[in-house]
């Protein structure tokens, strides 16, 4: 069994990474806007610019995939409730050119991953299925 405590930052699948990060670029527009607007330095748009990074900087960060004994402990930004997968209901695992995809309860899943994390994890569920076969 899987003891150990790994953890994976992800982004998700296109069209949902799309529609998210069009949201946090309005923030870093509305910055430019009142910098061109007002033509020289104003805390509003220093407040714009530093909202900006740090809605970037949360939006990596909390997005994470942790692996703990059996389960895929998914985090979502701004969300309370996390998705937690039992391994063993997920089926079709596969690497993909970006990321990883697999179906869990019939619904298709997919995660834009590093190289590194994608092989990573992909190995974790790979073992954990030979464990459950085996």
């Amino acid at each position: 069994m899987q003891s150990s405590k790994t953890n994976f930052y992800y982004q998700p699948a296109f069209l949902a990474s799309v529609s998210s990060w069009s949201w946090t670029l309005l923030v870093l527009i509305m910055g430019i806007i009142f910098w061109l607007e007002v033509t020289h330095f104003n805390w509003i748009t220093a407040g714009f610019f530093v909202a900006f990074v740090i809605i970037c900087i949360v939006q990596y960060l909390t997005r994470s995939i942790m692996v703990q004994g059996n389960q895929l402990i998914i985090n979502r930004t701004l969300q309370k409730n996390w998705l937690t997968i039992n391994m063993m209901d997920i089926q079709a695992t596969k690497a993909t050119k970006f990321g990883i995809q697999f179906v869990y309860n019939s619904d298709q899943r997919f995660f834009y991953l590093s190289k590194k994390d994608r092989e990573q994890l992909l190995q974790i569920l790979k073992n954990n299925h030979a464990e459950i076969a085996g």
